[in-house]
């Protein structure tokens, strides 16, 4: 029997989600203690490893300032990098076999210096090649770092990939000046890039041809700077050689940011001005814009209002749509209001930051949006994920759902960073990091083994395109991994902030097979790090990225 005070505890857990609308579709679909288990006959396949074909020598370069960093060898540099954590996933339209990742691969996890991998499978996910992508660390364009994997094809199978390249310094103390126009080339701090591998000139997802710049900015710290960058393509054959892209430009002095606006026309070989289609909001910040197609030829354009940095506050996520193939946009239709983490100390007792706080994609049956988006500090478990629709184009949305299973009596559960994919069955799913489950007794951490709310799993919940779920929450991962094993730190030497990524790689398909969902996710599992060595001055396990294939019940 419970307690008064556990009763009373239990009520308000539940009074909390009866306010947001309803409880996760799963709790009942594998009883208690199903969840464990319910990862049988899911493989998990080890994508990314050591390759000589995937290698940067540590630079001598006007960024790096720190000899420490490069010597005595290795120093702090890993050749072959160590660390691959935060990656994208797409699947080619016209061959349900063909898949192809991006992630950044760490040179130096604890000064956060890293690039962009890309990992290709013609197989169906079977067998994987990598590379680097190309074009972004050359006398003509020194960059220091490459980020924010994200990839699309086209209707017709061509690939782009929207890159961010940046700049900063590395002191000889080891710690990050972001001053404006400290390093080259042309004393730029980052720039907008445009990669691209099209089908009948290049291996698509294996070469690529040169970058094309498509925005630059001479300032960051309290200038004007880009950040988290998204590329949609013209996937159903409405625009052919249209490519979307967005970013935020954030205001370094009063960290508040609006989003921004290009399109790419292949056949032209142009693209339109940069421009901005969303407004400062101070204290909040306009920030994660996501562009995607929808099947009837319309081009969203969603994203979030954030509070001040470091503050945890209400939030909310809004939709803007164009008929005209972005030339104009909608007003923002109904926000999709919420609560976030701030942070500094939001994960606790884990170290790693909260990644984006919502993810948005067009069910291609039904043409609805359909949104997933975290909430903080008012549900259980205390960071969980809602689930919207909407089918009037963002003007208004459903009464929220939550997607991960309700965690009764442990105030540090949560969920993380969900990603949400359509098929072409319209059924959806919703996968996310998860941590009800305690660290594995092989923890590699010791000190971890057999606690709770430290290590991860992935977990995914499917619907059909009513919204009605199909079966309950289901773990994808074989085995929980500690996040907090080799992690980078965003904030170099010294910090204490880690990383696992902002958001992982999801996809889905249909075939004569059934409905699969596609996953990319990171991974310290001990048992995923064939070919791992020490280097950098650290040792296996490494962060590392793990494909999955999962079929909708």
């Amino acid at each position: 029997m419970l307690s008064p005070q556990a009763t009373r505890r239990t009520l308000a857990v539940v009074l909390g989600m009866a306010a947001f609308g309803g409880f996760s579709p799963g709790v009942t679909a594998f009883g208690a203690g199903g969840y464990a288990s319910s990862n049988a006959g899911i493989a998990n396949t080890q994508v990314s490893h050591p390759d000589p074909s995937v290698s940067r020598t540590c630079p001598t370069a006007d960024w790096l300032r720190d000899p420490s960093l490069c010597s005595p060898a290795p120093g702090r540099w890993s050749r072959f990098g160590n660390d691959r954590s935060e990656s994208d996933l797409q699947v080619d339209p016209t061959n349900p076999n063909h898949l192809v990742g991006l992630s950044k691969i760490f040179w130096s996890p604890k000064d956060y210096v890293f690039n962009l991998e890309w990992y290709d499978s013609e197989d169906g996910g079977s067998t994987w090649t990598m590379g680097l992508l190309p074009g972004y660390d050359t006398a003509a364009a020194p960059w220091a770092d490459t980020t924010d994997p994200t990839l699309a094809f086209d209707s017709q199978g061509n690939l782009y990939a929207l890159v961010l390249a940046f700049n900063f310094v590395i002191e000889p103390n080891g710690s990050h000046n972001w001053s404006v126009g400290q390093t080259e080339p042309l004393h730029l701090n980052d720039a907008i890039y445009l990669s691209r591998s099209l089908k009948g000139r290049d291996r698509v997802g294996r070469t690529w041809q040169a970058p094309i710049q498509i925005a630059a900015y001479n300032s960051a710290g309290l200038g004007v700077t880009a950040d988290k960058q998204w590329v949609a393509a013209d996937l159903y054959g409405t625009h052919p050689g249209s490519v979307y892209m967005s970013w935020i430009l954030l205001d370094g002095a009063s960290f508040s940011g609006q989003d921004v606006f290009s399109r790419w026309d292949e056949n032209s070989q142009t693209f339109t001005p940069a421009r901005a289609v969303t407004s400062f909001t101070s204290p909040h910040l306009n920030g994660d814009p996501y562009v995607l197609t929808g099947p009837e030829g319309n081009l969203y354009f969603s994203y979030d209002n954030l509070p001040p940095k470091n503050q945890y506050g209400t939030s909310s996520f809004q939709v803007m749509v164009s008929h005209d193939n972005g030339q104009t946009f909608s007003a923002p239709g109904q926000p999709i209001d919420s609560t976030i983490a701030n942070q500094s100390g939001q994960s606790l007792p884990d170290t790693y930051r909260d990644g984006t706080p919502y993810t948005i994609t067009v069910n291609p049956v039904s043409h609805e949006l359909l949104m997933a988006y975290e909430a903080f500090g008012t549900t259980s478990p205390q960071r969980s994920q809602w689930l919207v629709r909407s089918a009037d184009e963002g003007r208004s949305w459903s009464t929220p759902v939550q997607v991960d299973d309700p965690i009764i009596g442990d105030a540090a559960a949560e969920t993380t960073q969900a990603k949400i994919a359509a098929a072409a069955s319209g059924i959806f799913a919703v996968a996310f990091y998860d941590r009800r489950l305690t660290c594995p007794a092989d923890d590699p951490l010791a000190a971890d083994a057999g606690l709770p709310d430290r290590c991860i799993d992935v977990t995914i919940q499917f619907y059909n395109a009513d919204g009605s779920a199909r079966g309950g929450n289901q773990r994808v991962t074989q085995e929980s991994w500690d996040p907090n094993i080799n992690p980078a730190f965003p904030g170099g030497l010294g910090s204490s902030t880690t990383f696992i990524g902002d958001y992982f790689g999801d996809a889905m398909t249909t075939t004569k097979k059934g409905t699969f969902a596609h996953l990319l996710f990171v991974s310290t599992s001990p048992t995923l790090q064939a070919g791992g060595f020490p280097d950098g001055g650290l040792v296996p396990p490494y962060q590392q990225q793990v494909y999955a294939t999962v079929p909708a019940p």
